[in-house]
């Protein structure tokens, strides 16, 4: 080799040493614009009282809470479609931790707390399953946020109960025309309302089963 491709070769090689690279920039870039939301309460919004379960004069309504789970896709970044097959994810608006965990804290606070079911952590009661499958902002069509869940209510031997159930809550921008806040609070309302779907429908198989 000359001396004039080596100099060539030593130029270009010092030239793409110094190009940023994009896999780095973009790892670095995204903790400073990223925006975090949480489904928790905030401290200044009362808890519900607890209601007084179905039951409670006689032997109290029991469940376990057994496993709430997330499809793969659904992490803390959140979630919009652009049609039926085709999902995306924001890099900037993110959830503080995966949603089920949101679901599963949520289903906990209103079958026990609020409905006053009899918490149970072993033996054989009647156990409920739930798979959150879907927690999307729809951009195709109507503008929705959709909370859907496959749940399952088993004893030791059958399904007692198992079905797929849906919410969509229109997303309606706020007045500031902050539309990540506007997306999260919709999916906020679809969660809390298929949770209480949940909930009421866990009462009423219970009751039935007594």
């Amino acid at each position: 080799m000359n001396t004039q491709s080596a100099c060539t070769l030593l130029l270009f090689a010092i030239s793409v040493s110094s190009l940023p690279s994009c896999g780095a920039l973009s790892a670095a870039e995204a903790p400073g614009d990223a925006r975090f939301f949480s489904m928790e309460r905030a401290p200044s919004q009362p808890v519900a009282p607890t209601a007084e379960a179905p039951g409670v004069r006689g032997e109290p309504l029991k469940l376990r809470l057994g496993s709430v789970t997330g499809s793969p896709h659904l992490e803390e970044r959140v979630v919009y479609r652009e049609s039926a097959h085709e999902i995306g994810y924001y890099r900037e608006v993110r959830w503080t931790e995966p949603p089920e965990l949101f679901l599963k804290r949520q289903l906990a606070r209103v079958l026990f707390e609020e409905r006053g079911i009899q918490h149970v952590v072993g033996g054989a009661e009647k156990t409920l399953v739930v798979k959150l499958t879907a927690f999307d902002e729809i951009r195709y069509g109507q503008h929705l946020a959709r909370a859907q869940v496959v749940v399952k209510l088993h004893d030791e031997h059958l399904v007692l109960w198992e079905e797929t159930l849906t919410v969509d809550r229109p997303v309606v921008e706020a007045k500031s025309g902050d539309l990540a806040v506007a997306t999260v609070q919709a999916l906020g309302e679809a969660m809390q309302a298929v949770v209480d779907q949940i909930a009421d429908r866990v009462v009423r198989e219970l009751e039935a089963r007594r």
